[in-house]
């Protein structure tokens, strides 16, 4: 797993919460990109993201009610859906109520790997599974 780039696709919206989720990663030992470290006022974002896509061996997705409004983290599913190379490697991280993620989430998202938490709270486990799946071990999904 040494050397395995990470991205965390996340809403602006959701800046802290996806802070959380990365300090855990890292604290997994996953090497993580999130743009709010890696990117800084006046560069060329989507420059930065689409090398960082470029680069990405899994793909990370931050989901929340907010997100659903965010058209980077929707331009960031697309890319993960149709990218080979993350093919079998984008992982779904659903905050909030079961019965809002099931209404809400699309379902496509719901066949790949994923855990529904309600909270940050639950971010040391969902840690431990995105380092599984990064190390090449199976990821079971959750019933969200």
């Amino acid at each position: 797993m040494v050397g395995m780039k990470v991205f965390l696709s996340h809403a602006r919206k959701d800046s802290a919460l996806a802070r959380q989720l990365a300090d855990c990663l890292t604290r997994a030992d996953v090497t993580i990109w999130i743009a709010d470290d890696e990117i800084v006022p006046g560069e060329n974002w989507a420059k930065k993201v689409g090398k960082a896509l470029d680069a990405a061996e899994l793909m990370v997705i931050l989901l929340t009610p907010r997100a659903l409004e965010s058209d980077s983290v929707r331009q960031d599913i697309e890319f993960a859906l149709t990218s080979r190379k993350l093919e079998g490697r984008v992982f779904t991280v659903f905050v909030g109520p079961t019965l809002k993620v099931v209404k809400d989430i699309p379902w496509i998202l719901r066949t790949l790997p994923h855990q529904q938490v309600e909270s940050a709270q639950d971010f040391p486990e969902i840690a431990k599974e995105i380092q599984r799946l990064a190390s090449g071990s199976s990821v079971s999904h959750s019933n969200a």
